[in-house]
């Protein structure tokens, strides 16, 4: 692994099973599967077709990727980096752009061993980041607006690293004193995090995988199979636009590439095993199609069906209209979360009393599931709901917490500020008093001195301002 070593011992790196990872980033790949590259390479482009439901028509879909000069495009171990960062982001709930680190942190998230070639490796990988522009052209899902659009962007806006025998890094993070590095992710990526448009991911599983195949194929396929259980693909098109696998490769060098990632996630469980003429069929000369199947009852990153869900599903899909024998077939061949996501919204078309509902209710339902129906803009389903009024729960704990520490910064502050104005009245003689009081009262400005002849409470007010302000400048004027 480009002279990275990975931790041996399991119980040396935290364990994390419930990790996220960006929808978009899943999609289409943003680095080349090769851990180097031709120093004079420096884009990389992906491209395929589909059919867009809501222009009804079929659009093209283009990520290019282009690196710097001097640190080039990103590698399949930089996009390990990359998706560790998003789990220290998904630490902290996704709440804020800067992300404060260590990198002895990340590294034990990632895996690897902590040596000096690791810390290099990782800190080449920031710098890489940093450098590398994505062009999405028809192809940035924004979840906001539920339609495919252009985004041009960096992954990483700003990186600190804090190293062992330098000066600490300004992050504008209050560390009180401690080394801490930091990176801030760019706008357009950051709005995708806090809009939900991520998945969960295994990353333990992902980071037990040892082939870089291995991990773009679950990475693509754990984002798929949450529509149904079985895909099938042009195998060029998959293979170069979604494995990231060289263009120069003829399919069966694609296929001879593919088998060995394809092997271990059967191995891992998390691919049914299909025999060679299953996995890949001709339809003609040049022409093969690719086939993959979850493998049944695994909970590696999918939402498999278990058998009293099932009967539940099926139960659900028979009280909706549909018959028994199709309800069971549904259940089988498509995700749980899809079924569960589509009843969501049947329900709620049929609340409003929606045509498309109305002349065959169960045939839409069916209809739905089986073509992966995009539900309708204004309907946010229960999952959904639930997941934004969580989060807007802890950024409103967060606002108060943050709000009560800097109530407590600040009447901390003010306390100090006192005491020390009370000091510096108590060191003076009665002569010195009066005539700072004297001098601080020629200073004060026309309005001041105009309040301060106010009677009562407000003219006591007035003159303190004044004679506080006075004694901190007098304060300042000493150290």
């Amino acid at each position: 692994m480009e002279n990275t070593q990975r931790i041996e011992e399991d119980s040396m790196a935290p364990r994390n099973n419930d990790g996220r990872d960006e929808l978009n980033l899943a999609e289409f790949p943003i680095c080349a599967l090769a851990h180097r590259l031709r120093p004079e390479q420096k884009t990389l482009r992906f491209e395929d077709r589909l059919f867009d439901r809501q222009r009804g028509e079929m659009i093209t879909r283009q990520l290019t990727i282009t690196g710097s000069d001097a640190y080039g495009l990103p590698t399949a171990l930089d996009d390990e980096v990359l998706l560790g960062l998003i789990q220290l982001t998904r630490l902290r709930d996704f709440t804020d752009r800067k992300v404060p680190f260590s990198r002895h942190q990340l590294l034990r998230l990632l895996g690897w061993r902590n040596d000096s070639k690791s810390y290099a490796r990782l800190e080449a990988s920031l710098n890489r980041w940093t450098g590398v522009t994505l062009y999405y052209r028809n192809a940035w899902w924004n979840l906001a607006r539920k339609c495919w659009v252009d985004e041009k962007f960096h992954i990483l806006d700003n990186v600190w690293v804090c190293h062992r025998d330098s000066p600490l890094p300004d992050t504008g993070l209050a560390t009180g004193g401690s080394p801490v590095s930091a990176f801030v992710w760019n706008e357009v990526l950051f709005r995708s995090f806090q809009a939900g448009n991520l998945k969960s991911l295994d990353f333990d599983f992902y980071r037990d995988l040892r082939s870089a195949v291995a991990k773009r194929l679950y990475r693509f396929l754990d984002k798929r199979f949450y529509q149904r259980g079985r895909w099938e693909f042009d195998l060029k098109e998959f293979a170069w636009e979604h494995a990231g696998l060289a263009r120069g490769y003829d399919a069966g060098n694609l296929k001879r590439k593919l088998r060995a990632g394809i092997a271990e996630l059967e191995h891992k469980g998390y691919l049914k095993p299909l025999p060679e003429m299953a996995r890949f069929r001709k339809l003609c000369s040049g022409q093969w199609r690719v086939a993959f199947e979850r493998a049944t009852g695994t909970q590696v990153g999918t939402s498999a069906v278990g058998p009293g869900e099932r009967e539940v599903l099926v139960a659900a899909l028979v009280k909706r209209g549909v018959a028994p024998s199709t309800a069971r077939r549904i259940v089988e061949d498509f995700a749980g979360e899809q079924i569960e996501a589509k009843l969501q919204a049947f329900d709620w078309l049929q609340a409003q009393a929606d045509p498309r509902v109305s002349r065959n209710p169960p045939g839409f339902l069916i209809a739905a599931i089986r073509d992966d129906y995009s539900p309708p803009r204004d309907f946010v389903n229960q999952k959904e709901q639930k997941e934004r009024e969580r989060a807007n729960a802890r950024r409103k704990r967060r606002a108060e917490e943050r709000k009560r520490r800097q109530d407590s910064l600040r009447e901390a502050s003010e306390k100090e500020c006192q005491a020390d104005i009370s000091e510096f009245w108590k060191s003076l003689s009665e002569d010195e008093r009066l005539q700072a009081e004297t001098d601080a009262l020629d200073q004060a400005s026309p309005h001041e001195r105009s309040m301060i002849a106010q009677t009562g409470s407000l003219g006591a007010t007035a003159k303190k301002v004044v004679l506080d302000a006075y004694a901190l400048k007098q304060l300042q004027l000493s150290v």
